[in-house]
């Protein structure tokens, strides 16, 4: 794929980013007036790489194009949503798939379901629509949500297996299994005692 080319591909996409977080600033902005509490704390957009691109499509078997890459692909534009907490994300998502314009291509709950290394995200795939003075057109979003706690084991779990050896990675898969269910309980814990659980006050200090 000539550069040319790639720079065509992801203009579309780069829209429709941009196009997606004005939305979710919206919506965050509503929920801050309704429930006076800020749902979102930070979000994280990119749009893939012509080499990243090429490199999945290789992977997969498939043609090397942009039109290949048009076609096959739903992440060359992403964003990952980090919130402070299950609710925000709950309601956040809820209210992103009841917008009309969106077409919902993909649900994956990791939150409800996790993987089996203890990897917790929400995803979605929205098809925004891009309005041109011939017609409009669908081109995917992938849309990430996290509490804080997810991405900070999201980011010290890739950050650690990629190091290791092949044979190691079984066992620290493992022990990362353990880390998640740990930040489970430590949020679970911050969430009750926001929520007046007299059995989770704060520990005194040390």
């Amino acid at each position: 794929m000539e550069e040319k080319e790639y720079q065509e591909l992801i203009g579309p996409y780069r829209e429709c980013l941009g196009n997606v977080e004005n939305r979710l600033k919206i919506l965050a902005e509503d929920y801050r007036e309704r429930y006076g509490e800020e749902p979102i704390h930070h979000m994280q957009s990119r749009i893939k790489t012509r080499e990243s691109i090429e490199g999945k499509l290789l992977k997969k078997g498939w043609g090397q194009t942009a039109e290949d890459a048009r076609y096959y692909l739903r992440d060359i534009a992403g964003v990952r949503v980090i919130c402070y907490d299950l609710e925000g994300i709950r309601k956040l998502a809820r209210a992103l798939k009841r917008q009309g314009d969106l077409e919902l291509v993909k649900e994956k709950d990791y939150i409800a379901h996790p993987k089996p290394n203890g990897y917790k995200s929400y995803h979605l795939v929205a098809g925004v629509p891009i309005y041109r003075v011939d017609g409009m057109e669908y081109y995917p979003v992938e849309i990430q949500f996290r509490t804080m706690a997810m991405d900070l084991w999201a980011s010290l779990e890739h950050r650690s297996c990629y190091k290791r050896r092949e044979e190691d990675k079984q066992a620290w898969s493992a022990r990362f299994l353990q880390y998640s269910l740990m930040l489970e309980q430590m949020e679970q814990a911050v969430a009750d005692y926001e929520n007046g659980d007299p059995q989770n006050e704060p520990l005194p200090p040390g």
